[in-house]
This record gives C-alpha cells, sequence and structure tokens, in this order.
C-alpha cells in the first residue's frame, strides 16, 4: 500500500472484524522499516485506539494523538494572538450579547451571570471582551462564551474557520509529515477532513489514508459535506477479510450491507466451522420472557440492549437521563445523545461530568473493597479531576491522612439521599479536587439538574452497564462475542432509533446504505435550505406564520415541487415521503405542511440499519434476533421472507 503513487489520498474501507487496528500498524512498522527516515501522523477517534495503536509504536518520526489532543496541538499556539481573539469574538459576539441579556430568561444563566459579576465587577459586552485574554480548549461538550473555552465541537470549527482564514497554518501538517492515517474517518467531522484534505492537497510528498466503515456510524459527527471530496480518494484497497466471524455469520453480513464492492470473505479457519446454534429470528409475543429463557439456556451469551427512557426507569437513572435529555446540547438531533453519554463508562466520554461521576464510582467500588492500591494509583492517573499532590506517600502517617478522607467521603457517598452536589463539595472540602473542577461542575448552567440528582442513580447505572453479559446496541463498536441476542427495539426520542419501520422498509425493498446514505445527505441540505429561506424550522410552523403567510406558503410549495421533480422514482423517497408532498400539494394547510421537509424517520430509520449490521457483526460465532410479534404482525409474512432470504432460521414463539 506505502508504494503506491497514482493519488496520494487513499480511503481504506474496513468493515467490522477485519483487523484494521493490526493492518495500520502494520503498515507503519512497514514504513519505519523501508522508510525510516518517514515522519508519519496517526489520528484516532478515541483515547482507547490511540493506546492500542501506540503498543511497539513509540518513535522519534511517529506521532499518535486523537483527533481533539492534535488539533489543539496544532492551534493553541496561537490562542493568545489578537487575530485569533478577533475571530473568536467575530464568531461569539451575538451568542455572548444574549446570554448576557438573558433573552430566553433562563435561571441557569441568572446565576451563571451573577456570578461573573460578583468576580469580575460587570458584566458587559465590552468587559467579557477584555477579560478573554487567551482561548483554551476545555474538553467539554459545551463552550463557556465568557471565559473562551472551546468545547469539543467548537475546537474543530474554529480550527476550520481560522485555517481557512490563515492558510499559512496548513504548512505546520503539510511541511512536517509525510504520511497521515486518519482511523474510524466516518466519525470524524467534516471540518477535519477539510483540514487534511486541504494540507496534502497538490502536495506529491505526502500519503494521507482513510481507515473506517460507513456502516459503523454511530455518532453524528459527521454531517455528509465532505461526500464530493471523497470521490476523489483512491478506493482500490480495501480489507475485504472477516477475522472475527464464522462463514455463515459472514455471509449474513454481506447480505445486510447488500453491496458487492464491500463483500467480505471468512478466514479458512472459520469457513466452515458449524454453530451451536443456527443464525436465527424469534418473533415473541412475550420478547423478554424469550430473552430470559435464552439467557438461563445459554449463560454466557451477551444481550444487545438498546438504552432507551424506559430502560432507564428500570434500572433506576431516569432523573438522569431526564436532565442530559434537558440539556440543549443532547437533545434530539444533536451529535450526541444523552445515552451516548450515559452508556459510555471509558476515558473517552465527551460530558466532564458523567466522566468523573463514573470514575468516581470506580474509586469508590475499590476503596469499599479495601483495594487502596488502586485507589491511590486513579486518583493519581487522573490528574484533570483529581489534586494528586494530595496522594503522595512518603510515610506511614500519609498513608492514615488519605485514608481518614477518604472514610469521610465514603461516609457522605454512600448516605441515603446524597446529592451529586453534596460528594462534590466533599471530595473538594477535604483537598482532593481543586476549585477549577468544583468550579468546571458548578459554574455550568447546564449541570445545575444532575448536581441535584441522588448519587443513588449514578451507582445504578453503573451497576446494570458493568453486568458481564449486557451490552448496550449504542456501544456496538465494542468487543466480540461468540454468542450475541439482538433485541430489536425503537427509540422516538433520543438516540433516534427506527428499528421496525426499517424491517418493514427491508422487507420490502432492495436498497444498499450508499443508496440510503446519498438520499439522506442530499435530502438533508434540501431541508437545511428551505429552513434557511423561511427564516425557521417546520415544526415551528403555525396557521399565522403558515396560513397567512402567502410568502412562506409560496417557498414550501416552490421547494414541494422541486423535491418531487428531483427525487420521484428513488424508491427510498417514493416509500417514505413522496405521498407526504402530493398531499401537501393538494391541500395547502400548516397539518400538511408540517409532514413533509422531515428528517427525523429517514434519520431513525438509517440509525436502525447500521445498529442491526453492527449488532449482529459482533457475533463469532452465534447469533439470535429478538423480535416483538406484534410491532412486525402488519408486514410479517414479508419479513419472515427477508430474513430467510439473508441466511436466517425464523422461528414464532
Amino acid at each position: 500500500m506505502a508504494g503506491k503513487i497514482k493519488n496520494n489520498k487513499h480511503l481504506i474501507n474496513a468493515p467490522a472484524g477485519s483487523g484494521k487496528t493490526t493492518y495500520i500498524r502494520n503498515e507503519l512498522k512497514s514504513i519505519c522499516l523501508n522508510n525510516p527516515e518517514s515522519r508519519i501522523l496517526c489520528i484516532t477517534y478515541t483515547n482507547r485506539a490511540a493506546d492500542e495503536l501506540k503498543k511497539n509504536l513509540e518513535g522519534a518520526n511517529i506521532t499518535v494523538s486523537t483527533i481533539h489532543s492534535y488539533i489543539n496541538d496544532l492551534i493553541s499556539p496561537f490562542y493568545s494572538h489578537k487575530e485569533v481573539l478577533d475571530l473568536y469574538w467575530e464568531i461569539y459576539a451575538e451568542k455572548i450579547k444574549n446570554r448576557i441579556k438573558n433573552v430566553t430568561n433562563d435561571e441557569n444563566i441568572k446565576k451563571s451571570n451573577q456570578y461573573y459579576i460578583e468576580k469580575y465587577g460587570e458584566l458587559t459586552e465590552k468587559a467579557v471582551q477584555e477579560n478573554i485574554s487567551e482561548l483554551s480548549y476545555g474538553e467539554t461538550p459545551f463552550t463557556s462564551l465568557y471565559t473562551g473555552k472551546l468545547s469539543h465541537d467548537d475546537l474543530l470549527m474554529f480550527a476550520n474557520k481560522l485555517i481557512k482564514r490563515y492558510p499559512i497554518l496548513l504548512r505546520k501538517i503539510g511541511d512536517k509529515y509525510n504520511y497521515i492515517f486518519i482511523d474510524e474517518y466516518q466519525d470524524t467531522s467534516a471540518y477535519v477532513l477539510d483540514i487534511f484534505y486541504d494540507a496534502v492537497e497538490n502536495r506529491e510528498n505526502i500519503q494521507i489514508y482513510l481507515f473506517g466503515d460507513r456502516m459503523q456510524q454511530i455518532y453524528k459527527n459527521y454531517d455528509g459535506s465532505f461526500e464530493e471530496r471523497l470521490k476523489k480518494f483512491d478506493t482500490s484497497d480495501q480489507l475485504g477479510t472477516n477475522f472475527r466471524s464464522i462463514g455463515k455469520i459472514v455471509s449474513i453480513l454481506n447480505n445486510i450491507y447488500n453491496d458487492a464492492l464491500f463483500k467480505q470473505y471468512s478466514t479458512e479457519n472459520n469457513i466452515d466451522v458449524v454453530p451451536d446454534i443456527m443464525p436465527q429470528v424469534i418473533i415473541s409475543s412475550n420478547t423478554q420472557e424469550c430473552i430470559y429463557e435464552l439467557q438461563k439456556e445459554f449463560p454466557e451469551i451477551l444481550t444487545l440492549y438498546l438504552m432507551n427512557k424506559e430502560k432507564y426507569q428500570e434500572i433506576g437513572a431516569q432523573n438522569l437521563y431526564n436532565a442530559y435529555e434537558n440539556m440543549e446540547k443532547y437533545s434530539f438531533g444533536r451529535k450526541y445523545s444523552p445515552t451516548d453519554i450515559l452508556s459510555d463508562m471509558s476515558s473517552d466520554n465527551p460530558d466532564i461530568l458523567m466522566k468523573f461521576l463514573f470514575l468516581l464510582n470506580n474509586i469508590m467500588s475499590f476503596y469499599a473493597n479495601e483495594n487502596y492500591g488502586m485507589v491511590i494509583s486513579l486518583c493519581k492517573k487522573e490528574s484533570k479531576y483529581f489534586d494528586s499532590s494530595q496522594f503522595k506517600i512518603k510515610k506511614h502517617t500519609d498513608k492514615q491522612r488519605i485514608k481518614s478522607k477518604f472514610d469521610k467521603i465514603q461516609a457522605e457517598y454512600e448516605k441515603e439521599g446524597c446529592l451529586i452536589r453534596d460528594i462534590v463539595e466533599c471530595l473538594f472540602a477535604n483537598g482532593f479536587i481543586p476549585e477549577a473542577v468544583k468550579n468546571d461542575f458548578e459554574e455550568s448552567t447546564e449541570y445545575q439538574s444532575v448536581l441535584d440528582i441522588k448519587v443513588i442513580e449514578v451507582k445504578n447505572l453503573a451497576r446494570y452497564l458493568n453486568m458481564p453479559h449486557i451490552s448496550t446496541q449504542h456501544g456496538v463498536k465494542g468487543e466480540s462475542h461468540s454468542s450475541v441476542i439482538f433485541m430489536a427495539s425503537d427509540n422516538n426520542s433520543t438516540p433516534n432509533v427506527r428499528m421496525y419501520p426499517f424491517f418493514e422498509l427491508w422487507s420490502n425493498l432492495e436498497f444498499s446504505l450508499p443508496q440510503f446514505e446519498t438520499l439522506f445527505y442530499s435530502y438533508n441540505r434540501m431541508i437545511e435550505k428551505v429552513e434557511a429561506e423561511l427564516g425557521m424550522k417546520i415544526s415551528e410552523l403555525t396557521a399565522e406564520t403558515h396560513n397567512k403567510s402567502e410568502k412562506n406558503k409560496a417557498i414550501l410549495v416552490r421547494y414541494s415541487n422541486e423535491v418531487l421533480e428531483k427525487y420521484q422514482g428513488n424508491i427510498l423517497f417514493d416509500a417514505l415521503c413522496k405521498d407526504d408532498f402530493i398531499s401537501y400539494l393538494a391541500k395547502q394547510n400548516v397539518g400538511n405542511a408540517k409532514k413533509i421537509f422531515k428528517i427525523t424517520k429517514m434519520e431513525g430509520i438509517l440509525t436502525a440499519y447500521k445498529l442491526f449490521y453492527v449488532g449482529c457483526s459482533r457475533a463469532r460465532k452465534n447469533l439470535i434476533v429478538v423480535v416483538d410479534a406484534y410491532k412486525v404482525n402488519r408486514f410479517k409474512e414479508a419479513f419472515m421472507n427477508k430474513m430467510k432470504e439473508i441466511g436466517f432460521s425464523v422461528f414464532c414463539k
């Protein structure tokens, strides 16, 4: 691969089980061996992936980094430059002005504004601008407008705008590296892909490789705006061997993908392996009882559940879910959903408070089990949250001091009715967390409702997520398992998953992921154009703004005719959207208007398609899909035929 020069931009499709990490590591070793002077940059999506790739590859000429760490390192030397501060103000001045005025009359913003006045004496646009002398990356999902602390998303957006204004910054990439590897490109923001594309364009001395699989795109980082540029990448190299699953499951995965360009092949060792139970779909009138019986019969089987509001209620973490669902940053249609935040116990959780609470629960569990070595080790390691100076042990009295303080924290943590706010205060009072960390939590308007939730909900959630044979479908890119149950579920809030509408569509139509994504991205851009011209969301239309506004009605009629002309005949559009547009043009009222130019159903079906594929791909040997008989009753025969056609046996219980 490294020797090909016909195009310096390469896209390597790497489906589930294709050994992508091993392949990338071998390529990096090969370059180092054959071109020892080459300088290599390897960008990953998560800390876990970065750590995995770094194994045995530490060297002066290889840089392995997460996306956010690299972008922050790239632009942070300029955070205090006047031109950079001016750009910040140019982008955020209007938002800062509205926040100062508290135009939404938000009580939390009112408290935050009062805190600023107490700290700085006054709160005006001029005061905020004068007090921001340097930007920073806050490693949080929320940009702190008054302090210039950029969020995860805004860091990438800001870097993109900064580099487009000052393209000389691209030379920091182009002059430094000969090879650039970007892992999980499908989850990489178009802002970042644009930066690297521009850095290597017309530079023959740099080769860039994107690795990933569109079917595993479960985060909303990518918006489809890089599609035209993706077409310019060389796609001749692909990872076509599935090292994970036996032949029968690989065949099912190929049939679900339904695209000859992305067909996988089993290894010789796996191709003829006979499963303990043939891949099967069980249509059950009582899915929970069905799963319970399967778990009794196969105690080691992994059950994949979709985390939805009902599941959090069952677990005993409903208030925690509600608090995150009500945050604007995690609301319907945003990049991260409450489930993304509440089901990720790793260091890659993008929410600083939830990441801290999972970490703290882990530490307190070690302490309760008298594993003091792990407690000290974790507190020292996580210096972003904990004051590591408090955990230095030079003499026996240091151990006594730490234990005495931890006893107080444990007493608070175990106290009935203890709030998250209480445990944060207790940790601060005992010197374990610095004031800056406490302020990050307590000064955030978004976190006020979370801080008032009982700690028991965090414990309940962590206990569920740690169950050995339970996994969340939203965490589908986890490790493989010998035997898997996929529980088919819908969720019409966040995450938006329409599994049964997907099954119905899929049972009656032949389509592939590229077909669906091409329509999805194009149709989504059309909606953005319509809403920009209207000056409002379609969902915000009222009788006043539609029926009595000839201008708005004319916009919708014009775009409706344009949509029908452009998409009519596309089997997916015809099945999902066509009738609503015909109805609106026949009867132009606000009710029919709200049914057109909607992306939620299409998005939910596309998400379900991906979740179903990746959920099935986690099985190495045995795979069972459990579906609700009531929900497939209307299209049961077509569904059964479809499942048999792709390789499942079907049973009704």
